[in-house]
């Protein structure tokens, strides 16, 4: 696999590819799509900073129809969806321009498609298991988005405290508006109960396959989520908090 990091402005690209050329189309789509964004926001200001979905009516370019249509889903502004929508928008125009197998990453939103497996690991800033846990992602989960909101690392925007969600879907667009729309409902003293309300808020989200949510040492999963794998020698010490959805404690496969 071929692979390139790229930058611009906010958007910050990881192109893993088995066509190196297919690399250079993603990330002229990614450019395409933020510049289709910028434009849009000119005549539409309320795009950019609405906190709820934007129900307009019209033909709009494939990025805004993609963040547009995630927002309603999860019930959210439609720039919960930007990086998820243009990390999309660039797998999917690889894969037209000839590529079996990529990923793209953009920002900790991620959209995969082909037919192999991948790995993918989770990241949560300071909390116990960052690091620790991450998917095994089979041939047949594929294509798939997962995307990651946190309230406690980086620049985007959460009403909550979590320090990671992860939301899984067939759309990455789709994905990273759940998972910021989830992260929103992870706030109060109490973890356990802030985690337990997270999952309750996911498990009513159309169109996920599953969430995981890591708050301090804590994590909770539901739904049909992808296979969990340990990434490093501590990861059995991780504990699922949440009765409801899975049972304490958490058998993870090695990363073979």
């Amino acid at each position: 696999m071929y692979n390139r990091s790229w930058s611009f402005k906010e958007t910050n690209l990881v192109v893993k590819c088995d066509d190196k050329r297919a690399i250079d189309v993603a990330i002229d789509a990614s450019l395409r799509a933020r510049r289709e964004i910028e434009r849009f926001i000119i005549v539409r200001p309320e795009f950019r900073w609405s906190l709820e979905p934007l129900r307009l009516k019209g033909e709009y370019p494939r990025v805004i129809e993609l963040m547009l249509r995630a927002a309603e889903v999860a019930d959210v502004g439609p720039f919960a969806a930007v990086a998820g929508s243009i990390s999309q928008i660039a797998a999917e125009v690889a894969r037209e321009a000839g590529a079996k197998n990529v990923l793209v990453e953009n920002g900790g939103d991620i959209a995969i498609i082909g037919d192999r497996e991948f790995r993918v690991g989770i990241y949560a800033g300071g909390a116990g298991t960052s690091g620790k846990i991450g998917f095994l992602v089979r041939r047949e989960d594929l294509p798939v988005g997962i995307c990651t909101s946190s309230g406690t690392v980086g620049h985007s925007v959460s009403l909550g405290q979590a320090d990671a969600v992860v939301a899984v879907a067939n759309e990455a667009s789709v994905a990273d508006a759940a998972a910021t729309s989830i992260a929103n409902a992870v706030r109060g003293a109490d973890i356990e109960s802030s985690i337990e309300r997270g999952l309750d808020w996911g498990h009513d989200i159309p169109e996920i396959r599953g969430c995981l949510i890591v708050r301090g040492g804590h994590i909770g999963t539901s739904g049909k989520l992808l296979e969990l794998i340990r990434v490093s020698p501590k990861a059995e010490e991780i504990l699922i908090v949440s009765k409801k959805y899975q049972s304490y404690g958490l058998e993870l496969a090695p990363i073979l």
